[in-house]
């Protein structure tokens, strides 16, 4: 049950506006004339890899039957460490680009319904946010649930048979990129998740749930992908929409986009309260403030936003993955040494 739960939380802070609507997953791969299922299955275990990967550098490495005591050890070493100017700044980026993240998904609501619609469902986001990580947790246990059936009960209507095109062995490194870049984009916001839940549940815990969550993804994205390809529908403003145009594809990507429109702003006032402390004091009026920003933001475009702006918080993650996994290889190897 505990893996199940975590499954889900990890599945709402992916499946959100870009994902269910069809542009992310066209923005990385609609070029690409490869079968959709060897696509879709590099996604899954690229995600697979940079989930663990997280978890191997998030979660803490303590036994204690203490959790908030060694929690507040780990607090004092993390803040004398951000002490330093360029802690700061990576903590600066970090709220900037969970704010795109949160822009995209407040675009997305407006371009799909309407401002109105958009006002409640930062309404929601505030209320479930403020109200922390266990409520957030439950929302998503009914709502992700919710949305892969949906998405499954719609999809396979809908299918066609797939045209499989020849692998084309050019195309096969290109693929492979885009997979790991846009399983970065996905996973951006996973430390705070895995930082939120290491208190009630084990790394063998989240090992099983990032192993689901990737094995669900790659089925979404396997269908997903099919019926926009299948309908060539790679252009238009909503693809999915377009592909498969039924009011339970309107209720799905609403339901997808909140779920990661309430866990982006959890993602943003979680990482500022570290940067900021003082922002602990007044969380509705930060609350306020950062939706305020997400709906001026996303009057430049939901597509402007995918199209340009995701692709570079891709490469950012797995570049900061990278450098985060070698410093942390090389300090242990340094403590392992006699």
């Amino acid at each position: 049950m505990a893996t199940l739960e975590i499954t889900l939380l990890f599945l709402g802070s992916i499946i959100g506006a870009g994902f269910a609507t069809g542009a992310e997953i066209v923005t990385f791969f609609g070029h690409l004339q490869l079968p959709v299922w060897w696509l879709a299955t590099i996604v899954g275990v690229f995600l697979f890899i940079i989930i663990s990967l997280e978890i191997f550098l998030v979660y803490p490495n303590f036994k204690t039957s203490n959790y908030q005591q060694a929690n507040n050890n780990i607090l004092k070493i993390q803040n004398s460490v951000k002490a330093t100017k360029s802690a700061k700044n990576l903590d600066i980026v970090f709220v900037m680009i969970y704010q795109i993240l949160f822009t995209a998904m407040t675009a997305g609501i407006i371009q799909i319904a309407n401002i109105w619609a958009c006002l409640i469902s930062l309404i929601l986001s505030i209320y479930i946010a403020l109200f922390g990580f266990k409520l957030l947790s439950r929302f998503n246990s009914y709502i992700v649930a919710l949305i892969i059936i949906l998405i499954v009960s719609t999809a396979i209507p809908h299918l066609h048979p797939e045209l499989h095109p020849q692998f084309d062995n050019n195309q096969i490194p290109a693929s492979a990129f885009q997979a790991i870049i846009y399983s970065g984009l996905n996973c951006f916001m996973f430390p705070e998740l895995i930082t939120a839940t290491a208190q009630d549940h084990t790394r063998k815990t989240l090992l099983h749930a990032s192993a689901i969550t990737a094995l669900f993804v790659t089925i979404l994205i396997y269908l997903i992908l099919s019926i926009i390809t299948a309908t060539n529908t790679q252009n238009a403003p909503i693809p999915l929409l377009a592909a498969a145009p039924t009011p339970i594809t309107t209720i799905v990507i609403l339901l997808a986009i909140l779920t990661s429109q309430y866990t982006a702003l959890f993602a943003i006032m979680h990482r500022l309260q570290k940067l900021v402390p003082n922002t602990t004091k007044k969380p509705l009026t930060v609350a306020i403030l950062i939706c305020c920003l997400a709906l001026i933001g996303s009057f430049c475009g939901f597509n402007q936003i995918i199209k340009f702006g995701y692709p570079l918080i891709g490469v950012f993650t797995c570049f900061y993955l990278l450098i985060s996994f070698l410093t942390k290889f090389l300090r242990l190897s340094q403590h392992r040494r006699p």
